[in-house]
């Protein structure tokens, strides 16, 4: 028997959402990633309130929804579905407050085949409510693991330059909290693939896994960290979701610039797989774009 075309997405009118922000919600941002908890007084300006920097990354959560997701219109199992990229571009640097208005849309629906899931690319753009410009946009790629068999196109891999044969310019590793993904669902994942040990066992996982977002901010921690300028001049960042990472594991990340971007993957040092892969990051401190693929 075919399964449902999930393709009617595309048609789907999801409502916009918004949100009042402020510097509370950037800590609570910040903790989620772990800042604080690792050696170094480094992390200060992202967790205290005084001339607070709020973590570029913190744009994938502002007015952030996946309630459209569970629509039964869409006929997704949404209890299957797993983020396999993320991509985000800040038109300008965030500010540690104000208020935002959001549309998410999906773009496109491709078919894995049976047994195999689909892919669904959507994108949310996010704006100032007061000027109605541009906050910054994310693209992501979810996986719907149990939706696939509905004869639609076959996924095309998301593009990157390819790494560098020499080793990395930049090594650091990231120690988690047992409690990471419970604190960082709190900045608007609820998700109980990420809190439920239930869910997760259900779903294939021995318990439940840290946030892909979660992993790609910690990524972002050191691609900045290793940039002049640092981590306040993230313009854009990017990265495909290659396995999970479950709380309480090391994050070790390794960065190589090359002229006007930084490229990185990172590994868990228990497991040896690699986590995040194909990830690119460009600064506002550079003309250039991020090279076409």
């Amino acid at each position: 028997m075919t399964a449902p075309d999930i393709r009617r997405l595309v048609d789907l009118d999801i409502p916009e959402r918004r949100q009042e922000y402020g510097t509370k919600d950037c800590i609570l941002y910040a903790l989620g990633l772990g800042l604080g908890n690792q050696e170094t007084d480094a992390d200060l300006g992202h967790i205290y309130e005084r001339d607070l920097v709020p973590v570029p990354t913190q744009l994938a959560v502002l007015a952030a929804s996946s309630d459209w997701m569970r629509d039964p219109r869409a006929s997704i199992h949404w209890e299957q579905l797993v983020a396999i990229s993320h991509d985000m571009v800040l038109s300008r640097p965030l500010g540690p407050s104000g208020i935002v208005r959001a549309r998410t849309t999906v773009d496109a629906v491709y078919d894995r085949g049976p047994g195999r899931g689909a892919v669904i690319h959507w994108r949310r753009v996010v704006l100032d409510e007061e000027s109605g410009e541009e906050v910054g946009t994310i693209r992501a790629q979810a996986l719907a693991r149990a939706d696939g068999g509905f004869g639609g196109e076959k996924p095309v891999r998301r593009c990157h330059p390819g790494f560098p044969r020499r080793a990395a310019d930049y090594v650091t590793e990231w120690k988690t909290d047992l409690n990471q993904a419970l604190l960082y669902r709190l900045s608007g994942d609820l998700n109980p693939l990420h809190a439920d040990p239930d869910v997760a066992r259900e779903v294939g996982f021995e318990r439940p896994i840290l946030h892909g977002l979660c992993n790609l901010g910690i990524a972002a921690l050191a691609t900045g960290r290793s940039w002049p300028g640092g981590l306040p001049v993230l313009r854009s960042i990017g990265a495909r979701y290659a396995d999970v990472l479950y709380p309480g594991d090391t994050l070790k990340t390794e960065v190589w610039h090359e002229s006007d971007v930084a490229l990185f993957r990172c590994t868990s040092l228990r497991t040896r797989n690699i986590v995040i892969d194909d990830g690119i990051a460009t600064f506002f401190d550079r003309e250039k774009s991020a090279r076409e693929c």
